[in-house]
């Protein structure tokens, strides 16, 4: 069963190793990555691990037409090739995604066993807040961020919403892949069997145009969830600031953003069965002489970087506001006797 992953990446080369293990180790076993513009040393660790046969890695072709929307060229390149009907399952995802199974042993083939009806999955977001981390640490993400969004809170002023990708079968016959899902022609819509995190067939979607998220009561993680790091700490956050946006390049991550996703109302650790198993695959890969030092200049880049963005007027301004807004808004924490509490 070849289970195929699209995603475009620029200057993720710190956090990589970790999202290439964890997704090997729960069953993706065709990740492909599309770059642009690295100058983190991204793009060669790709190569490296491409040559290890761990994924495919390709430039963006928006290299070549000179496009701001890296994130569109890379899909729209992918279902020209060959890839997506040669796969029993696609799903478009980014580099700060992270699909966690909740059935079985947490595998890929558990949450097919669970549900063989299902043919497209509407994997809903749960979007993980800073945590009360501030310093960029190479410890792995999803063991330092364990507090995320409240199921089914309305933190939408427009409407009570997930953001959504999808795991898609070829028996659902989709006419191409999209950035959030497939799309398909009316007469093949009888085809698709959609069914949401927690299990439920949705029958309501409009499934002739990008499904880009579920509204409430139609989202779910009871079986899979995508787990959706967009922050990370306040000194990672500067590296996304500086690397800028994807597919709008005037947009400003800045402190709107911030204030969207960092919730920290509930505690979260499901993905955390596979803390060891992502530590022992990624210190495999550091055992590749190439990949550690592309890893380690990575981190050492990052942290000079932060350092730099502190000390220009607008990194100290951001720091600032940031500072400000997580102390007033500091969401709930467990702390060390597993009890409740505000944390400040």
């Amino acid at each position: 069963m070849r289970i195929t992953s699209v995603t475009p990446m620029k200057n993720e080369a710190p956090f990589l190793l970790e999202w290439v293990a964890y997704h090997r180790l729960i069953g993706v076993n065709d990740i492909v990555v599309f770059t642009n513009d690295c100058s983190d040393g991204t793009d060669r660790m790709l190569e490296r691990l491409d040559e290890l046969g761990e994924l495919r890695h390709f430039a963006n072709p928006s290299f070549l037409i000179k496009g701001a929307k890296h994130h569109l060229t890379a899909i729209r390149y992918f279902n020209k090739l060959m890839r997506p009907s040669r796969s029993d399952w696609v799903v478009s995802f980014d580099a700060d995604e992270f699909m966690c199974v909740n059935v079985g042993e947490g595998r890929m083939s558990d949450l097919f066993a669970a549900k063989p009806d299902a043919n497209v999955w509407s994997l809903s977001q749960l979007n993980f807040g800073h945590g009360g981390i501030t310093d960029y640490s190479d410890d792995l993400v999803t063991d330092q961020f364990r507090y995320c969004w409240r199921d089914g809170a309305p933190y939408h002023a427009d409407a009570n919403r997930r953001g959504a990708k999808t795991l898609t079968h070829k028996s659902s016959e989709p006419v191409e892949w999209h950035n959030h899902s497939p799309v398909f022609h009316e007469d093949k819509l009888r085809f698709a069997r959609v069914h949401n995190g927690s299990g439920e067939r949705l029958r309501h979607l409009d499934l002739r145009k990008d499904v880009k998220h579920l509204d409430y009561p139609y989202y779910g993680y009871g079986m899979v969830q995508l787990n959706h790091y967009a922050l990370r700490s306040i000194d990672s956050y500067l590296l996304k600031v500086s690397r800028g946006n994807a597919n709008h390049a005037q947009a400003n991550y800045g402190l709107p953003y911030w204030r969207r996703y960092d919730r920290n109302d509930q505690y979260d650790d499901k993905i955390l069965r596979w803390t060891d198993r992502i530590a022992e695959k990624r210190a495999e890969y550091l055992r590749d002489p190439e990949l550690r030092d592309l890893h380690e200049a990575a981190v050492a880049n990052a942290q000079d970087q932060i350092a730099a963005a502190k000390q220009t007027p607008e990194g100290q301004a951001l720091m600032k506001r940031l500072t400000r807004y997580v102390t007033n808004n500091p969401g709930v924490m467990l702390d060390d006797g597993d009890h409740l509490r505000t944390a400040g």
